[in-house]
């Protein structure tokens, strides 16, 4: 039985992409990352109750120095009390809608992100 060697046509090309994978799809993770964040506090802020406007200019957004995580917060103090309610006022869970959005819409957006950075390869 003689072995011959066998040469893959484009191996090279294929190993520098596969060496670069990690790198792209981290890339495509902080960008959805970024885009669900601003979205997500695009949504709390059209949703928002708006009497003097404070809670809705009071919701900001916040990514975490490495790009990996996303915030989009609520800072004005009384918003668990338009949130939850309270004894004179009624509750105004503005926040589970949006929650609810995120769950399903970042999971897409995360997977098109890396796509499109794949093809970029």
């Amino acid at each position: 039985m003689t072995r011959g060697k066998v040469r893959i046509k484009g191996a090279d090309v294929l190993d520098k992409k596969l060496r670069r994978l990690p790198e792209v799809v981290e890339a495509a993770a902080k960008k959805a990352t970024k885009d669900e964040t601003h979205e997500t506090a695009q949504d709390l802020r059209r949703l928002a109750p708006v009497l003097s406007g404070d809670l809705r200019k009071s919701i900001q957004e916040e990514i975490a120095k490495k790009g990996m995580v996303g915030r989009a917060a609520i800072t004005a103090d009384y918003a668990k009390f338009v949130i939850h309610g309270t004894s004179d006022t009624p509750a105004n869970d503005f926040m589970t809608p949006v929650e609810a959005s995120v769950r399903r819409r970042f999971p897409d957006r995360l997977r098109d992100a890396v796509r499109a950075k794949l093809k970029g390869l």
